[in-house]
Formats: C-alpha cells, structure tokens, sequence
C-alpha cells in the first residue's frame, strides 16, 4: 500500500479455481484480497468457483489502468490468460512498481512552498512551462535544461507488430513522437548519489 494521501500501485491478478476455471481480477493487496477470495468474501464468481492458488500478479499502476488490464485479460481465453500475465509482467520493468505517485495539484503545492509563491501563481508557472516545452518540441526544437534532462521529437518508422491480446499480426503506422533524456544530476538524484564536485 502507499503513503497517507499517496495513490497506491494497483495490481492485476490471476487465481486458478478448484474446478480449473482461471479468474481475474485487480487489488492494492493482492494476498489480502486473495485471502477474501478464498473465505468467499470477494466476488461473486469466487464463491461458486473456490480458488485454489493465486497464478501471478503483476504491478499496473493506476486503478483506470488496472481496470482495462483486467478488461483485456478477461477475454481472452484461457488458454492464453496465463501466458498473456507473464508476458505483461516481462514488460513491467520493477522500478515502475511504483508505492506512490505525485499529481499536478501535489507538484503546484511544492512549488508553491519551496518558491514561497501562491499556489495560484505556481500554478500558472507550471502550465507557462509545460506549454513553452509541448510548443517547442511540436516544432521539431529540442529543449535542454542542463543538469535535468533533454526534450525532443523522434520520427517512428512504420513497421510491423503483433496484438499483445490475440497476437495477430499488425502494421504500426510511421509517427513522431516525444522522447525525455534525464540529464546527469536528475540522473544521479534518483540514483541515491550525490553529485561529483568538479
């Protein structure tokens, strides 16, 4: 679970009933929830069909995103339900299995308490800069605040892919889109280090 007033990591799960069936379904708790499950305390599927183990569980994010991850796993069939799971946890890197998670409103408070400025006025300032980078890089510019990291657009060349969900075959259109490269302080921040004096 997260902090107080931080939004927890939802996760996505698979249990396997007694009657071979496969149910999913999300938590903040997946063995807490589990444990509801099993004492017929969870959903309605579970109390007619007993759990017998919990599969796998992988770290989504949000609720809306663990919402549509779930949505997408359930139909599929079951056959495919475990391998599409592990494959979706393969892709989940463990540093996004994030505990909690900063909104806007959160940033324009501490903004607002480290510049001693109004939160009204932070908030202006935030939207100021966000709307000069999403301009400047929507142009084809690349912005570079040293020391924090580097905005610009990268052209995609259309190539092939594959459904995750029903893995068919698929053509991914060519685009440009938005790439972030942290610099070296925010780099070595999030790393725990502090910074070599030059």
């Amino acid at each position: 679970m997260g902090t107080p007033g931080a939004y927890p990591t939802w996760y996505l799960y698979l249990i396997e009933c007694t009657d071979g069936s496969l149910y999913a379904g999300i938590a903040t708790d997946v063995e807490q929830r589990f444990q509801r499950h099993a004492t017929g305390k969870a959903a309605r599927y579970t109390r007619s069909h007993r759990p017998l183990r919990l599969v796998a569980s992988v770290p989504v994010g949000s609720r809306a995103d663990a919402l549509r991850a779930e949505l997408a796993l359930k139909r599929l069939p079951k056959a495919r339900k475990i391998f599409a799971i592990h494959a979706f946890s393969r892709s989940v890197e463990p540093t996004q299995a994030r505990k909690s998670a900063m909104n806007k409103s959160e940033l324009i408070e501490a903004i607002a308490k480290s510049t001693e400025l109004t939160k009204a006025d932070a908030e202006r300032a935030l939207n100021a800069t966000l709307d000069a980078v999403v301009k400047a890089v929507a142009k084809g510019d690349t912005v570079t605040l040293v020391g924090f990291g580097t905005f610009k657009s990268v052209k995609r060349a259309a190539r092939a892919g594959r459904n995750p969900a029903t893995g068919a075959a698929l053509k991914i259109a060519a685009s440009t889109a938005p790439k972030f490269t942290a610099g070296a302080t925010f780099k070595t921040a999030v790393a725990g280090k502090k910074a070599k004096k030059k």
